[in-house]
Formats: C-alpha cells, structure tokens, sequence
C-alpha cells in the first residue's frame, strides 16, 4: 500500500468515523511516551570508559573498503590515508562494485598500484547485495593471517593511529566489535547544527549502549574480530546492514564495546535531497532490523534486548498518525461536518502525542550537547534540524509495515518537471504544513479552543523546519569543494592516464 495512500485513509476515517481511529493513536501516544521516558533516562547516563588491553604485538589486520560510484579523487584520498597508518601488520582491500564508468574506477586501481603490496583492488560487476555484497566478496579474501577486519567508508580519513588504539579494546574473547564514532570534515560555523543532530545519537544513544550491553555497529570506524565476521557475515536484505549486523553479533553469543574518541573524519551529505535519502535510509533499514530484534527475545539478556530496542527507534519519529488526525481536523472544523466530543477527544491525543516528541527530543538534545560550548544555543539548532526530518522520521517505520525493501522516494520529476529542486525535495511538508495553516486559519474565524489554534500552528512550524536544514546544509557543498581544492590537481596523472 502507498504511504499517501495509508496517510488519506487516516485522515478520512478521522473526519468521518474517529471512534474507529481513537484507540491506534491512543497506542501511538502510549509508544511515544514509553520510549520518549526510556531515552530521557539513557541521555542522562555518566560517560562510559571500557576496558583496554596491553598490546605486546601487533595483529594482523584487515582494512575493508567498498565503494560504489565514488569520485576518484575522494576516494583516493581515503586510501592515502590508510597509507600513512603507524602500523606494520595490515592489508587494505578496496572493492568498487557495479560502478559501470570506467573513469570513475580505473584512476583509483592505478592509484592502489602505487601504493605496494599490501594494497589490494577489485572492481566487480555486477555483485548483488549493495553495500553488504561487497564487503562479503571482499571476506572472502581476507589474509589467512587476519584476526581483525576494520569497515572504512570511502570518505572517511582515518588517523595515522586508528589501529594501534582500536585493537587493545578486544579485552575479552567475547568483544567481536569496537565502534567508534562517526564524525565529519565538512564542518563549519554554518552547517554546524546539521553535525550536532548526528552528534546527539553517538551522545546519548551509543553511550547508553556501553552501559547497556548493547553496542551496534554504524557501518565505518568499526573493528571486528575476523573470525566472528566471517561467520556470519553482512546481509543485503537490509538498508542498514551494519546495524543488523550488530545484532546477530549479540545472537551468536560476542558483543561489543563503543569508544567515545574520534579516529577518522568523514563528509556529510551535500545537499537536502542527499540528507533526506540518508536519513530515510536509516529510519527504513532500523526499522527492517526491529524485526530481526523482536525474533531474538529471549535469546539475549533482556537488558541489551532492551537497549537495542531503544538504539534502533533512534531515527523513528510517531508522527505519522498525528499529523493525519490534525490533518482531517481541518476538515470536521468546516460548518457541513457535525463536530462531536469523539472528535475532540482525537485531536486532543493527536496534540498531546505530537508534544510529546518535541518535548523529549528537546530535552534529549540539550542533554547530548550540555558539554559543548554554548550548549543551548546549538541544543536548539540541531534540536530544529531534527524535526526538519520529521516527516521522514515518521513515514519511515510506516513504510516498513507495508513492504519489505524500500528506496528512498524521489520526487516525481514527470508530475514536476519545471519545479526548482527545493520544492521538488519539501512539497510534502509544504503542502501539508500550509494545511495546517489553512486550519488556524479556520480556528480565527470559525471558532474553536485555542489548544487547536496552538496544535495547528505548531505542527505546520515544524514541517517548515524542513527549511532550516536546507538553509543549514547550504554551506556544505562549497565548503566541500575547499577541502578538495588542490586535490585534482594532485591525482591529475592517475585521471589523465585512464583517458589516455
């Protein structure tokens, strides 16, 4: 069934028989305030310090890093890092998968060829399973010698330490994953908040996972033990297959550590529509792996089943119903349709349901940034950026009920060919949050209790938060190409070559 669609039905069954819609947004309401409680008492955990091990030799380990249709010069980048690592014992193996432009991957493999031996490239195409199919291609040809395999995206600039630090944290035969956090080179003053709403899920949530025995992987800056990963492998049935990963690393009986210490910087999203598909793919691939969760109760201790469970409703936002009650309100509001105590009764949990996310999201911001410098100033802009995302957030997980894989919905450039790129990537939460205008409107001059009046014109501010994030990221793709100024001119001879 289409999200539009399911979004439609709501709203007419909410206009027409809302009796019938009461008791599932009353469950809605009882979820957001159930897991909005839960992740307020995670963000105020202490900071956590795992354990670390004395190295008296170094492991083998394996550096892995699949790509798909990455520029050269980026990638390229990537691998030189991985070249000045201070350490003796590794190999990197790159793969570019199904990139069908020969020009986009022959400069890289004639790089890697300049980089001695214990650099190894693979161009494959095809190979199934994305992401996933890629790094399984690349398991199977890991070094006998390998005790650790560490997941690089090929943005990411790893420090010249990584792996003399992200070994000594497998204190334990049990430990199969070190994590470190995700963070970004492409930052400035302005784009700031846009790294702040990453910033708050490693704040709080990965935190939470030490404490909890929970720790996901989040797909780069991970260690593995080789022979846990080789067991089980990464599946591509799922967006997000680090995250499942994660949790059959706690099914097969090893867990995880997170370290709260930066070790590699990589590049946020450029644009809006770039940020949109990521986030989607998140909120999506969560939700897929909530499924693979629920099928493992019982078969870990409930406290990381728990902690899992709160990890992966991270990105979920439970909108989706309130905004199509509060939608239908405007409606019922018009004097042909007979007002009745049931449909106050809707709109009243729609509203309450609706404040209970932004009140604990507000909270859980200012909570992961308090150590920052100006921590309220920045709480409130990531906080704004947040719930520009919430009307992805909030189809997400409903996308998920109604099919198993997804792909994130471009705009339909036949129904709007000659629409600047901004409205082609915001008209659902433009003509949603007019709408919700429109019904304020309807309140002034009408009639109706000022809780309405407060719940429509709240509700349309935050659909416009859409705009903010645009605004925010702006700066992102300027700035990105100052960091890669100099850069073309310094792998010209591996471009030139493959044009020869």
């Amino acid at each position: 069934m289409n999200i539009f669609l399911f979004f439609i039905g709501i709203f007419i069954a909410s206009a027409f028989i809302p009796q019938y819609i009461l008791l599932f947004v009353a469950l809605n309401l009882f979820l957001g305030i159930f897991l909005s409680f839960f992740q307020i008492v995670i963000a105020l955990l202490p900071s956590f310090k795992p354990k670390r091990r004395r190295m008296r030799s170094q492991p083998f380990v394996s550096v892995l890093v699949p790509a798909y249709n990455e520029p050269p010069i980026i990638l390229m980048q990537t691998l030189e890092a991985l070249s000045r690592l201070e350490y003796d014992n590794f190999e990197v193996l790159v793969i570019d998968n199904n990139t069908k432009d020969i020009s986009v991957w022959k400069p890289v493999e004639t790089f890697v060829e300049t980089l001695g031996k214990k650099f190894r490239f693979f161009h494959v195409d095809p190979l199934s399973g994305f992401k996933a199919g890629a790094l399984n291609y690349l398991l199977e040809r890991l070094d006998p010698r390998s005790e650790y395999a560490a997941v690089i995206d090929a943005d990411y600039l790893v420090n010249p330490d990584f792996l003399t630090i992200a070994p000594s944290y497998f204190s334990d035969e049990k430990i199969a994953l070190v994590q470190f956090p995700q963070h970004y080179r492409n930052c400035t003053e302005e784009n700031q908040p846009i790294a702040d709403e990453y910033r708050h899920f490693f704040g709080i949530y990965m935190n939470m996972a030490n404490h909890l025995d929970c720790v996901p992987s989040t797909g780069t800056v991970s260690l593995y033990r080789s022979k846990a990963l080789k067991s089980l492998g990464f599946r591509g049935e799922s967006l997000t297959e680090d995250a499942d990963l994660g949790l059959r690393i706690y099914g097969a009986g090893y867990k995880g550590v997170y370290i709260d210490r930066p070790v590699g910087y990589g590049l946020m999203p450029y644009d809006l529509e770039a940020y949109k598909q990521q986030k989607w793919r998140w909120a999506f691939g969560n939700a897929q792996s909530l499924k693979t969760l629920f099928s493992m109760f019982g078969k870990m201790p409930f406290k990381s089943w728990f902690g899992f469970l709160l990890h992966l409703t991270a990105w979920d936002h439970l909108n989706f119903l309130p905004f199509a009650v509060i939608a239908a309100y405007v409606i019922v509001l018009l004097p042909f349709t007979p007002l009745t105590e049931q449909h106050r009764h809707l709109l009243d949990v729609a509203s309450v349901s609706l404040f209970v996310t932004l009140v604990s999201k507000r909270i859980l911001f200012w909570a992961s940034l308090k150590s920052q410098k100006q921590p309220l100033r920045r709480s409130w802009r990531a906080f704004l950026v947040h719930m520009g995302m919430t009307l992805v957030y909030s189809e997400a997980w409903i996308a998920f009920l109604f099919q198993k894989k997804s792909v994130f919905e471009r705009t339909n450039k036949f129904i709007l060919p000659n629409v600047p790129n901004l409205i082609k990537n915001t008209y659902k939460e433009l003509i949603l949050g007019i709408w919700f205008l429109i019904g304020a409107v309807e309140v002034f001059f009408v009639g109706g209790r000022v809780m309405t009046m407060i719940t429509f014109l709240v509700s349309s501010l935050v659909l416009f938060c859409i705009y903010y994030v645009h605004w925010r990221i702006l700066p992102t793709r300027d700035y990105s190409k100052q960091l890669m100024f100099g850069m073309e001119e310094k792998y010209k001879p591996f471009l030139i070559a493959v044009k020869k």
